[in-house]
């Protein structure tokens, strides 16, 4: 029979579809929420920077602003669902909201308790990432894939072919987008934004100086806990940087069989020397899975 409910549905008694309806929504106590561990790096889990202030004696702190907006409005978290609060220097609060209320300005506050507090180190090795900026929207890209795959810092570059260098105004947003990284990957340590580095000021000694080159050499591991890295601008590098590179022994390398966007080199650079120091014999986990 193909009737107003489809092929083959018949329509049940009224009563027994009040009853079933009702059913459906009879009070219930709500669930007592699980005990808070925090999730390991990589989990889907809302975090929050935290930028001025930590919680108090109590563990309670209160968000105001962005960030409670964020979570309130375009999350929809409720009171009882779990966070993460970051401060960008290796502190990560395992929290929970108990309220939150609608300021009379129209700005939301949210007030979390801290459940648990952990201390993570840094990765190792913390490659500084001393890069020629790419034009327009491709170093806002750069600066969050950077931080994505585990850089420490990025300065900004300038060389003989530089077409671009970033503004104190540029600067700040670039820091603005390194902190909402770290909320979207997890790292407790935000990547740094540094100041504008001159290329012989990219050659001062350092424990371990890498440049990325196409015409390079296979990239031989340093086992030094902190390494500088010099991408170069589209353009590439001028013969007399070359030059000036190999007498302050600087080891130059490719790391790719193809010529990359200057931005592309960078992660892709900073990925691999992360990956292939702690996989060296003799190198350090780096990885933040492996801590």
């Amino acid at each position: 029979m193909i009737g107003p409910h489809g092929p083959g549905l018949k329509r049940r008694p009224l009563a027994t579809r009040s009853k079933a309806l009702y059913a459906r929504w009879e009070p219930q106590e709500p669930p007592t929420p699980p005990r808070f561990s925090l999730p390991t790096q990589g989990t889907s889990m809302h975090r929050v920077f935290l930028r001025e202030t930590g919680p108090d004696a109590d563990g309670v702190l209160t968000i105001v602003g962005d960030e409670a907006r964020h979570a309130l409005r375009v999350k929809r978290l409720e009171p009882g669902d779990p966070l993460e609060l970051l401060d960008g220097e290796g502190t990560v609060h395992a929290a929970r909201i108990e309220a939150y209320d609608k300021h009379s300005r129209g700005e939301w506050l949210m007030r979390v308790r801290v459940e648990r507090t952990e201390r993570r180190p840094p990765i190792s090795p913390a490659v500084h990432a001393v890069v020629a900026a790419p034009k327009g929207p491709h170093l806002d890209e750069m600066i969050s894939q950077l931080s994505q795959v585990g850089a420490a810092s990025w300065s900004p570059l300038r060389c003989e072919r530089s077409v671009s260098e970033p503004g104190d105004k540029r600067l700040d947003r670039l820091r603005r987008i390194a902190e909402e990284s770290s909320k979207q990957c997890g790292r407790a340590w935000a990547l740094r934004i540094g100041p504008l580095a001159r290329f012989d000021e990219a050659l001062t000694p350092a424990p371990a100086i890498v440049m990325a080159d196409p015409d390079g050499g296979v990239y031989r591991p340093t086992r030094s806990p902190e390494i500088r890295l010099l991408v170069g601008p589209e353009g590439g590098w001028s013969g007399s940087e070359l030059d000036r590179a190999r007498e302050a022994g600087v080891q130059i390398a490719r790391f790719g069989p193809h010529a990359m966007r200057l931005e592309t080199a960078a992660v892709v650079a900073t990925a691999l020397i992360i990956e292939l120091e702690a996989n060296h014999p003799e190198g350090r986990s780096a990885l933040p899975g492996d801590l």
